[in-house]
């Protein structure tokens, strides 16, 4: 059985974690040992097609000495209709998480060349199935419907290709909901990537791990973030830590890396590169604070609590998880000091809470997809 994602690769290894629960819901309810997972970067869409398909073409059309956008618009019409993509021989497609609803979405580079010419034609005879679904709007503007008409008619689109959608926040069911699309809402699956591991950290002895992105989070979306401000805030928090807690700084990319270099260059940095990785070198931790919202959603997985800082409604993610999370511009060096303190006073409560929630959401997930593919 071959089974089609829609994913990225070498971008965010938080997009890894929510593939890999994924596969594994796949893998539970299909039942099946020899599944072929086909992987495509939704970054590099083409690559829905072989190597040798006509489309392809494209990238020599801008060496033509004239007649570079005729030759690239004629490929562009007529090379799909030639079909023969990866996702032409697979059973079933499956969209895997991340943010599906955001200000522009109708202008993502896969619009087009990969949900409309492939995904849309082939859900007309196997399964699409759009799973973990989130928002991604700035905190400060939150809509209660989609106001772009280009935006709605292209979620109308999606949403209608695909037999089940589940999202991971009440502001995308919210807004599936206005676009007349019920949703189940499901905690993100990146919560069961770590499967059946768990952290091995000790009651007081244990790691509390920062990770710390320059402003809070991916985008400032114009709400006046002064990023000078969150890197006061965090060195301030290190400071009064460390002098309890033994820290380190978790990293998910080299500016991550080298950003906590300058915060504080007397604490370990861990920038794990894969999944297995990371598992290993946060087992030890207790407790999190995390401006990447996949860090508290693995973490939580492994029974890690965390408090979570962004700038945008992918907190919300954290939220429908129940763990402490802030707008950036709203909270302070004193609430994330005492937001630690307590996960920590009830570290034990806390994890079992966490084990409890990845069981029910793995029921959940196993039992939604299971009742679609009927």
């Amino acid at each position: 059985m071959r089974v089609g994602l829609i994913t990225t690769h070498n971008t965010n290894i938080g997009d890894d974690f929510i593939r890999e629960g994924i596969c594994l819901i796949l893998q539970e309810v299909l039942k099946k040992d020899d599944i072929e997972f086909v992987s495509v970067n939704k970054h590099q869409p083409l690559t829905v097609y072989p190597n040798w398909h006509p489309i392809h073409l494209k990238k020599i059309t801008r060496y033509l000495p004239k007649g570079q956008f005729f030759a690239n618009r004629l490929l562009q019409q007529f090379a799909p209709k030639l079909t023969l993509s990866r996702f032409d021989s697979c059973n079933l497609i499956v969209q895997c998480g991340a943010p599906v609803l955001w200000p522009g979405c109708h202008r993502c580079d896969w619009a087009e060349p990969l949900w409309h010419q492939v995904v849309g034609r082939l859900s007309q005879r196997i399964p699409v199935f759009n799973l973990a679904a989130g928002s991604c709007y700035p905190w400060e503007r939150q809509p209660s419907h989609i106001d772009n008409s280009d935006d709605e008619q292209y979620l109308k689109t999606i949403l209608a290709y695909c037999r089940l959608t589940t999202v991971r926040d009440t502001l995308a069911e919210q807004l599936c909901r206005s676009l007349g699309t019920e949703t189940p809402m499901i905690p993100c699956s990146a919560l069961l990537a770590t499967k059946n591991r768990k952290c091995t950290a000790e009651r007081n002895n244990g790691v509390v791990l920062i990770n710390f992105m320059h402003g809070g989070g991916h985008y400032a979306w114009d709400q006046g973030i002064d990023p000078s401000v969150w890197h006061a805030t965090v060195k301030t928090l290190t400071e009064r830590l460390k002098a309890r807690h033994r820290l380190a700084f978790l990293c998910h990319n080299e500016a991550e890396y080298q950003l906590a270099q300058h915060l504080d260059p007397t604490l370990p940095r861990l920038w794990p590169k894969t999944s297995h990785e990371y598992f290993a070198m946060v087992s030890e931790a207790r407790v999190a604070l995390c401006n990447r919202m996949h860090a508290s959603i693995v973490l939580a997985g492994l029974g890690i609590p965390s408090v979570a800082v962004c700038t945008d409604t992918r907190l919300l993610m954290v939220d429908a998880i129940e763990l402490p999370c802030f707008y950036v511009k709203e909270v302070s060096v004193d609430q994330l000091e005492g937001e630690i303190e307590d996960l920590l006073a009830h570290h034990r409560q806390e994890q079992e809470r966490l084990f409890a929630l990845k069981t029910e959401t793995w029921n959940r997930y196993v039992r939604t997809v299971a009742e679609a593919l009927q």
